[in-house]
Formats: structure tokens, C-alpha cells, sequence
């Protein structure tokens, strides 16, 4: 219930005779201004009220005002008194006045304190934005930092939203006003609300909804904006750039020149196992090579010519390589906005069907790259222990296990029970001696999680949209196997047995209808690609690059990157 106005007067003028008198409390100092910022209709008043103490506060006795009594006495001797004694008065009076004059400037703070307070920036740390990363892992290195705050309100997206200088990579979400970040790599970003922007590396950013204004003054290296469908890569140019809610982007040259390219939409990598037994296995997309261990035997594809068995041997496995990766963040396994890992499997796991309760645990691995707690996995699990690092929790036993490191979020685990329900497979159909395909995929434009098993979708998670992927470094990828040191022994702790075959991975996360098409293909006797991909590797390499000059605006689609006239 309110107090009666009158009520709120007398406390007012209560409180400020006391702060005249110096004899008020702090804790009284903090009601009085709540008092006059929740009334303003008596902060005239209040001021009118410190200008009289002003005129009365004519005496000082040993450094203090007098009370409200001697005041008065005061006044009367003022009046009584000869001139030159008025005039040593007058000299009282002047000392009195300094005093006044901070009861005066505290009266006009908390007149003008709320309007102040609405033009004061949002206060940020002074340290980086590590809020979400674990004491294993160490953090990547700061991409960013925060330029300025035009009245914004903003925050990183994840478990713990943080304002901050420094930035690592993550996501920023800007609900009003403007964010304006300089890239360690040159670029400056203004980010207009309402916007969700990515930051991914020093010279790499990703626009997921809203607007953005960007301009190169320092660095050499070019900078990339992502977006749904496009990448915007300048040298040293101004450019805007907005994403609408159809996922359209639209490109607008201020200065200089851009390249846009639409994104792509083939594998990084495709291991087939197709080559002659008498030749080394290779990437089909890059013609990198494998290294494989001793227990690894080539056989008779499960689609193509060729196929992998693994029987369970710690030197069961498929070195590929760090992709070039020396740090989190680089190399060719690093990926941010999506992915997708894709292979058939024969699965001879002999776990057992309840959960094992002590190690060795026996784990089958599909692909793993281990870079710690930035790792990516894909594999067969069964253990009590899973809940630790599982998004959402499921009960323990068997499962397919699809391990990621998401920015603001940490590392977790989308576990999908092999229990047969809720339109999940069972471990004896896993294991049943057939082909499976199996799809794990991320896609941070939607922030879903998903595993399909042939070519229907079996589980997924929905994670906040923008969450990024953090990923790559020095480690090498592995086939059938978890190698994290040594690796040139090429023996592991994880061993897969049975066979895989047709391995692909992705930047970018399939679709449904892409993943069942896949399987299609799959059933047909052919790979995911009909026969085609050579076609299409050196159609993405001619390209749909488009070169945008100064003053020049255009349009791309959402799902092709095609300009739109």
C-alpha cells in the first residue's frame, strides 16, 4: 500500500534539515534521493528548501552548522548588531556559503540524475569473454574487441550472457542500438539492432539476421562475412550488408570492391576408399592422403569399389591428418556455423546391452578428431557416466554418441539411446551385419543438434540460434579409431570393428531431404552424389563469384547465393 502524499513531503523535509544540519545518514541520504527521484513534483521544493538554508546558514560555530534555534537567535543579533560587525559576519556568511553550495550540488545530482543515467553506456568487463570455456580447454585467441556503444543493449549468447571488451570467438545478440567491434584482423563492424552477429575468427565474421556496416582501415589480409547464403569478402573496402527473414542477403558498396561467392555445398572431404588395393588411399576431394594402421584391411565396398574393415585392435585406424590445423580455430576441420559427418557402417560393437560401470569402456569410434575439449566425435558409446557431458540427459546405456564444442555453451554430447524408441533404432539393429547410413549434423543458423540413421531423422536438440562451433587445432582426424598423442604409431585407445565406407565431412549441415536423397542413392547401389561429384567439384571451383563495385547494391538468394534481379 502507498504512503499519503503528505506523508512523502514530511519525510522529504525531515531529511533535508537533517542533510542541512549534517547529521544525515547514509542509509538516510539513499531514502532521500529515492524519494526525489519517485516524486518529482517536490524536487522545486526541495531546491527552494536548500537556497533558504542558504541565506540562513549566516553562523558557524567551530566548523558546524548551527541548529535550526541558534540560526534563528542569529538572525535577530544580525539585525541588532553594528556595521562593522555585520561586515565580520559577512565573512561567516562567506564560509557558510562553500558548505551550501555542497548541499546545492548535491541537491541538483539527484535532480539530474535519472535523465544522466539513461545516456551512461552499458558497463562492460575488462577481461575476455571466456565466461563459457572449461579449465580443460584452453581458450582460443581473441578475435575482437569492443570499439564503442551507441546506447545499446546487448549480450554473448550462451549459458552465462556476458557484456565485455575482449572477445573470443562467440556470438552477440543486439536488441537495440548500435555495437561496434574492431576485428584483431583489420575490420571494423557496426552492428545495428536488431541483429545476431557472429565473430570467428580475426578475419572472419557471420551475420545471421539483421544489419551490418563494415570498413577495413588496418591489416592486409582480407576479411569474410558469412552469411546464409553467401560469402562477402573484401580488401580494404565499405560495404553494408543485411540478412532479412526470408534469409535473403543484400550487398551495398560504399567504397572499393567486394567479392561475393555463394556458399559451398560440397564435402571438405570425401573418403571413399575407391583407389587400387596396389595404390595409397586418398581424400577424392582434395587428394590428400591416409595413413593407415597395420589391423585396418581393405574390402569390397559397401557402395564403389572399396571399403575399410576395423577388428578392434588398437592400430585399427585412419590417420587424415590435422587439415593444417596448429591452433583451436584453424586448419580444415575447423568449422563455425555447421557440419555434418556422413558415413555407411557395418557395426560388430560387441558391447554388452546394459551400461559398463568401470573402464576400459569399450567405445567405437566412427570419426573423432581430438583437440581436447574442442574435439569432434562421432561414435559408438556405453557407459554410467554419459550425463556429464550430455544435452539433453538420457539414461545410461548403448548409444551413438555426436560430440561438439559450441561457443557460450561448452562441450556436450547429443547421446541417442539405441533403445528403440521414440522412432530410435535398437542395438541389434545396429548390429545387425547390414549397411547403415549414418548422419550426425549441427546448424547453427537453426541451433539444431540431429542424428539420422538411413535417412530418417532419430534425435535432435535445439540450441540458441547463432551458437557457434568451435573446433580444429593440431590433432589429427581418425577414422575408426581416437588417436590424440603419438599419433604417428597410429595406434589408438577406441577401436571400431566392422566395416565403414563413403566417409564424408562438411562445412555446413544437410538437410533432411539431402540426407534421404543421400540414402536413396545409397540403396541404389551408387554414392551420395549419384555418380556426379566430379561434375559438381568443378562446377563450385568455376563458380557464380560476383564483383560488386562502388555504389553498386544487389540481392542473393537464400539457398543458392544466386544474384536476384
Amino acid at each position: 500500500m502507498s504512503k499519503p502524499e503528505n506523508s512523502v513531503s514530511e519525510q522529504i523535509w525531515e531529511l533535508a534539515d537533517a542533510q542541512c544540519s549534517g547529521i544525515i545518514t547514509e542509509s538516510e541520504m539513499e531514502t532521500l534521493e529515492r524519494l526525489l527521484l519517485d516524486h518529482p513534483e517536490y524536487r522545486q521544493d526541495y531546491l527552494d528548501y536548500i537556497f533558504l538554508h542558504m541565506g540562513l546558514a549566516s553562523a558557524v560555530t567551530s566548523g558546524e552548522l548551527l541548529s535550526s534555534t541558534a540560526i534563528e537567535k542569529s538572525v535577530k543579533q544580525y539585525q541588532a548588531e553594528p556595521v562593522k560587525e555585520k561586515k565580520s559576519l559577512r565573512l561567516s556568511i562567506m564560509q557558510a556559503l562553500c558548505l551550501v553550495v555542497c548541499l546545492l550540488s548535491v541537491g541538483l545530482f539527484l535532480l539530474l540524475k535519472e535523465p544522466l543515467q539513461k545516456e551512461v553506456p552499458p558497463q562492460v568487463a575488462e577481461q575476455s569473454s571466456q565466461y563459457y570455456f572449461d579449465d580443460n580447454a584452453t581458450p582460443p585467441d581473441e578475435v575482437a574487441t569492443l570499439s564503442e556503444v551507441a546506447q545499446a543493449t546487448w549480450e554473448l549468447i550462451g549459458k552465462s550472457p556476458a557484456l565485455t571488451h575482449h572477445f573470443q570467438p562467440g556470438t552477440v545478440k543486439v536488441t537495440s542500438g548500435n555495437v561496434e567491434v574492431a576485428f584483431s584482423g583489420g575490420a571494423d563492424i557496426s552492428v545495428e539492432s536488431p541483429a545476431l552477429f557472429g565473430m570467428e575468427r580475426k578475419n572472419q565474421g557471420t551475420l545471421f539476421s539483421g544489419t551490418l556496416s563494415a570498413r577495413r582501415k588496418n591489416g592486409t589480409d582480407s576479411f569474410t562475412l558469412e552469411t546464409p547464403s553467401v560469402e562477402v569478402v573484401d580488401r580494404g573496402t565499405e560495404y553494408e550488408v543485411s540478412v532479412n527473414e526470408a534469409a535473403e542477403t543484400y550487398v551495398h558498396v560504399l567504397d572499393g570492391q567486394v567479392e561475393v561467392k555463394p556458399r559451398g555445398r560440397l564435402p571438405r572431404f570425401f573418403w571413399t576408399f575407391d583407389q587400387p588395393k596396389a595404390e595409397p588411399l586418398i581424400d577424392s576431394i582434395g587428394n590428400r592422403s591416409i595413413q593407415a594402421g597395420k589391423n585396418t584391411k581393405r574390402v569390397p565396398g559397401l557402395v564403389g569399389a572399396g571399403a575399410v574393415r576395423f577388428n578392434n585392435r588398437p592400430d585399427a585406424s585412419l590417420l587424415l591428418g590435422s587439415g593444417g590445423g596448429k591452433e583451436v580455430g584453424t586448419g580444415d576441420f575447423s568449422v563455425s556455423t555447421g557440419i555434418t559427418v556422413e558415413a555407411l557402417v557395418i557395426s560388430e560393437w560387441k558391447t554388452p546391452n546394459t551400461p559398463q560401470k568401470k573402464d576400459p569402456f569399450d567405445y567405437d569410434e566412427i570419426f573423432r578428431k581430438e583437440d581436447g575439449s574442442y574435439r569432434i566425435l562421432l561414435s559408438f558409446q556405453n557407459d554410467d557416466k554419459a550425463g556429464i557431458t550430455q544435452i539433453p540427459t538420457v539414461d545410461p546405456g548403448p548409444c551413438l554418441s555426436f560430440g561438439l564444442f559450441l561457443s557460450g555453451m561448452g562441450y556436450s554430447e547429443l547421446d541417442m539411446p539405441l533403445d528403440g524408441k521414440e522412432g530410435r533404432p535398437t542395438l541389434e539393429e545396429i548390429r545387425d551385419g547390414k549397411p547403415h547410413h549414418i548422419v550426425a549434423t549441427y546448424n547453427g543458423w537453426t541451433g539444431v543438434k540431429a542424428i539420422y540413421i538411413d535417412g530418417k531423422l532419430r534425435m535432435s536438440h535445439r540450441f540458441p540460434v547463432g551458437t557457434m562451433i568451435i573446433s580444429g587445432g593440431s590433432k589429427p582426424a581418425v577414422i575408426g579409431n581416437l588417436i590424440s598423442d603419438r599419433f604417428e604409431t597410429l595406434v589408438g585407445r577406441e577401436p571400431f570393428t566392422g566395416v565403414i565406407d563413403e566417409v564424408a565431412f562438411y562445412d555446413y549441415a544437410l538437410d533432411p531431404a539431402t540426407v534421404a536423397a543421400h540414402y536413396a542413392n545409397v540403396q541404389s547401389g551408387k554414392d551420395y552424389f549419384d555418380g556426379q561429384l566430379s561434375k559438381f567439384v568443378l562446377q563450385e571451383q568455376q563458380g557464380g563469384n560476383v564483383l560488386l563495385n562502388k555504389g553498386e547494391k544487389m540481392k542473393f538468394a537464400a539457398e543458392t547465393g544466386e544474384p536476384m534481379l
